[in-house]
């Protein structure tokens, strides 16, 4: 059986060298394979091995390819070519974190609506603040300075009337003025909303890149208060053939003008020098709202915080004046033809958001 398995293995080796020669496959590894995996593995191949042909010393033939040698690679230990292939991983990872990293470093930011409050004093809020500039100007909640408050109490204390109850003192009284403004949940009287217009009038006279815009105006109550009252003249006179010709309020062409309010006149026309109309209206003496009127837009905006105070339908009333008379007022002002193509006698539309906070 010895000698079958020999010639066996012979007559394999010629085929093989025959076959292949030493360009593809080297022979001797067949042997080695059987010596490794075969009957003889755990032990060093003999002469016997090699076949009766094949010298003992054939290893330092020089026309034997060299054995190739078995070589055990350990799988915790990392090659080269495993560490080029982390390093890559690694670089592509970064650079999509850090396009990503810009991406949300550029875009708009957005806030909750908890985060929209204009109330610094609750800790759940927070002041919005677009990515557009802002020029220094004046902070609404910037601390109180108790050198000036000092003063100002100080000074109240020197009246007559200082501890007088309020409903008692006399309007021409200094405290009377200060003590309602400084007193929670009481009502705010016309002078103490027109002397706020005022403050407004005056910053954005010596300030106006501190506001959003530079086309637009501030009016005092009394422009609500007249052109409400007198809308029932401007509804029963008749127009000519154009729709002009109907009865305005007095003092509507000064209003157009800027020349009204006095104080801090701005001396810009409505549609060509202002584009923005902010209004107080007093409702029944007993609620504030503001009125935005867009020129542009032909569009009135109503900032309530307090929607219940005021129905859809009392509303509608409140509103009517305006809608009509705003838009035929720019018509009939107008100082040239040209200038009076671009508008229309058309009502302006209005809308009243909800999402107003409360003062």
């Amino acid at each position: 059986m010895y000698f079958v398995s020999c010639l066996k293995t012979l007559i394999g080796y010629y085929c093989l060298k025959w076959i292949f020669g030493y360009y593809c496959i080297n022979p001797s590894c067949i042997l080695q394979s059987e010596s490794v995996n075969g009957t003889n593995a755990g032990r060093k191949s003999l002469a016997e091995d090699k076949g009766p042909d094949v010298p003992a010393d054939a290893s330092s033939s020089e026309d034997k390819a060299p054995e190739p040698s078995l070589v055990l690679l350990d799988k915790n230990q990392f090659t080269v070519s495993d560490l080029q292939k982390e390093d890559a991983r690694y670089l592509e990872k970064r650079d999509a974190a850090l396009a990503l990293f810009r991406a949300k470093s550029d875009r708009t930011r957005k806030f909750a609506a908890s985060q929209k409050s204009p109330y610094t004093e609750n800790s759940m809020a927070r002041v919005n603040i677009s990515n557009r500039k802002f020029y220094p100007g004046y902070n609404p909640f910037a601390p109180i300075d108790k050198t000036k408050l000092k003063e100002l109490a100080d000074w109240l204390k020197s009246c007559p009337n200082y501890r007088t109850a309020l409903d008692k003192k006399p309007r021409k009284s200094r405290t009377w003025w200060y003590q309602i403004l400084r007193t929670s949940l009481e009502w705010l009287d016309d002078c103490h909303i027109d002397a706020w217009i005022n403050v407004l009038r005056k910053r954005y006279d010596a300030n106006p890149q501190h506001f959003r815009s530079k086309r637009m105006c501030f009016l005092d109550h009394l422009f609500a208060q007249q052109w409400r009252f007198n809308f029932k003249d401007f509804k029963d006179s008749k127009p000519d053939h154009n729709g002009l010709g109907r009865r305005l309020p007095g003092g509507e062409e000064n209003y157009n003008a800027g020349t009204i309010p006095s104080f801090c006149q701005s001396n810009k026309v409505w549609g060509t020098n202002i584009d923005d109309i902010y209004v107080p209206v007093n409702f029944a003496d007993s609620h504030w709202i503001a009125m935005w009127i867009s020129i542009p837009k032909r569009h009135i905006v109503v900032f309530d915080s307090i929607c219940s105070s005021i129905s859809p339908e009392e509303l509608d009333v409140v509103m009517e004046p305006f809608l009509y008379m705003v838009p035929y007022l720019l018509v009939e002002c107008a100082s040239s033809d040209e200038l009076r193509a671009q508008y229309s006698l058309e009502p302006f539309t209005y809308e009243r958001p909800t999402n107003i906070p409360p003062a």
